[in-house]
């Protein structure tokens, strides 16, 4: 599972719901195993589009979970509501229970409402890639998420970011697509023969 945070936007006390945004699509960067103890980073970007992202998982109810815990029912603090795309950005709004049905969740609404807990992650998996290698010596490889699927939003104490990120690691059936650009190519070569 792959995650990242965006903030919450808008809460209705009332009917016990937060409005929010799950992705910005923000590059963020990511490390691959290249070896044992060798690691190269690498940005990822989930491309936000209504051909890239699959709602289906989040409109038929998706969980909404306190830091990303699968393990238990229990760590099930609201589910989505609706999800949907607009100005660039993935949108959802969750439910939370009744007051006074669940302890674990009356405290995350509690501390949603009164602004204590702000970040918002999602849990999702990429089912297609595709990589732009780097053309400069100091730039990074990026690989695009051009089908990716979220299945899961959580409240977390630590927003996305290069440092702090959640990650399992590529678990999932996963597609790259590398497109051959010649310049590019000739880029990494000279940047090969520029490190010897």
């Amino acid at each position: 599972m792959q995650t990242r945070a965006a903030p919450i936007s808008a809460i209705n006390v009332e009917k016990r719901t937060v409005d929010l945004v799950f992705t910005t699509g923000a590059a963020v960067r990511r490390r691959r195993w290249t070896g044992w103890e060798t690691a190269v980073p690498f940005d990822e970007i989930l491309e936000v589009s209504r051909d890239a992202i699959d709602l289906v998982r989040l409109n038929a109810g998706a969980p909404v979970l306190d830091s990303h815990s699968p393990y238990s029912t229990s760590s099930q603090v609201g589910v989505v509501e609706r999800a949907w795309l607009d100005g660039g950005e993935g949108w959802a709004t969750v439910r939370f229970p009744s007051a006074g049905l669940d302890q674990a969740a009356d405290r995350m609404f509690g501390m949603v409402n009164e602004k204590i807990i702000r970040n918002v992650s999602v849990g999702y998996s990429i089912n297609k890639v595709r990589v732009v290698e780097p053309t400069k010596k100091d730039d990074v490889e990026k690989r695009i998420a051009t089908r990716w699927t979220p299945f899961e939003i959580s409240f977390v104490t630590i927003p996305a970011d290069a440092g702090a990120q959640v990650r399992n690691g590529d678990e999932y059936p996963l597609l790259i697509e590398r497109a051959f650009d010649p310049a590019a190519a000739i880029a990494r070569m000279r940047m090969r023969q520029a490190a010897f």
